[in-house]
């Protein structure tokens, strides 16, 4: 049981950190508007808010919506990094590189 507590908190240390640096990838790219560089950072910063909020036995809030935040954040991110390399070499690599 042990291992296996270990194991899901690796994971989820990795998951959140995964979010982070591509989140800071997204923006840094100078290219986009300033809201669509802060979109993938919102729920990144209202997800550990729904975590905690365990600590006022609000597991509901928690359980519905602490991993979707994530999740939603990893997706926006990835598409806008898709997207921005997408963009970048159809235009010959012109624009800044992240």
């Amino acid at each position: 049981m042990h291992l296996t507590l270990l194991l899901l908190a690796l994971g989820a240390i990795a998951f959140l950190t995964f979010n982070i640096v591509i989140s800071v990838r997204v923006w840094r790219i100078r290219s986009l508007p300033g809201w669509r560089r802060a979109l993938p950072g919102l729920p990144l910063r209202t997800a550990p808010a729904a975590t905690l909020s365990r600590a006022a036995d609000t597991t509901v809030v928690a359980e519905t919506l602490a991993f979707p935040l994530n999740a939603a954040t990893a997706a926006v991110d990835l598409f806008e990094l898709r997207r921005h390399r997408t963009r970048t070499d159809r235009t010959g690599g012109s624009g800044p590189s992240v």
